[in-house]
């Protein structure tokens, strides 16, 4: 099986679209991409091809981190999707890798993610609250590994921590 990864284009935002809403059972994260999307907030959006057809799709876009009075801007991954009758076979883990890869040529030292602590933390991600970073995705003494960072060039996060905030589009769907 051989899987192609390259960014998107105008012609694939339907394909994206079903993709995203197949692999999420509903219209949500497709329509979060949209709003990224239309709101010029996509970093990067990638697509997974096989045999020439969509099969995955992986967004990209920045959080804020804010430590006292300083902001900093950092990527985050989300949503990533794979179509259902193919999951499982390696595609949701190409674009994982190549989206850490594009952020590290970006010259980006941390990537967030809200995802499953059974699945990402082969691709180098971790808790981020034990690292100093919150999130209003994890509530005071709840769960948070759910909650992940991963450290893409020596030396980050540097002494950052603080808050992350995802893009406001994320509270809208």
């Amino acid at each position: 099986m051989s899987i192609t990864i390259r960014g998107e284009t105008q012609a694939d935002i339907d394909a994206i679209y079903a993709i995203e809403a197949a692999a999420f059972e509903g219209d949500a994260h497709a329509e979060l991409v949209n709003l990224l999307r239309a709101e010029g907030a996509l970093l990067l959006s990638q697509v997974a091809e096989l045999n020439d057809n969509i099969v995955g799709h992986a967004a990209y876009s920045l959080v804020t981190v804010t430590d006292g009075a300083r902001v900093h801007r950092c990527p985050a991954l989300g949503p990533i999707g794979v179509e259902p009758a193919l999951q499982g076979r390696g595609i949701g883990s190409a674009l994982a890798r190549a989206g850490l890869a594009a952020m590290r040529d970006m010259g980006y030292g941390l990537l967030f993610l809200v995802g499953s602590p059974r699945y990402y933390p082969r691709f180098g991600y971790q808790p981020a609250l034990p690292l100093g970073f919150s999130s209003d995705y994890v509530e005071p003494g709840g769960p948070h590994e759910h909650f992940m960072v991963a450290i893409l060039h020596e030396g980050a996060p540097g002494g950052l921590r603080g808050h992350v905030r995802f893009h406001p589009a994320f509270h809208k769907v």
